[in-house]
């Protein structure tokens, strides 16, 4: 469950920020692929891929591990 939260909460940074699933796998250093499962919530990211992908959507860790309610969506 927590790995759809966290996927989900990237998911809905990313697309508020207007930024392609692409671009941002590239800037955090991890395939489309990849990038795709963490938002479907298939895999659980290491923690250290995690905070690149925060730093590259200008968010704290905490943003997306602990999101306020009205930034979660059900996946």
């Amino acid at each position: 469950m927590l790995r759809k939260t966290n996927g989900a909460t990237i998911r809905v940074l990313r697309e508020a920020l207007g930024i392609k699933q692409i671009s941002l796998a590239a800037r955090a250093g991890i395939s489309r692929s990849h990038m795709c499962d963490i938002e479907l919530g298939a895999e659980q990211p290491a923690l250290a891929t995690v905070q690149r992908i925060a730093d590259e959507l200008g968010v704290s860790l905490d943003a997306i591990t602990y999101p306020a309610p009205e930034a979660t969506v059900r996946a």
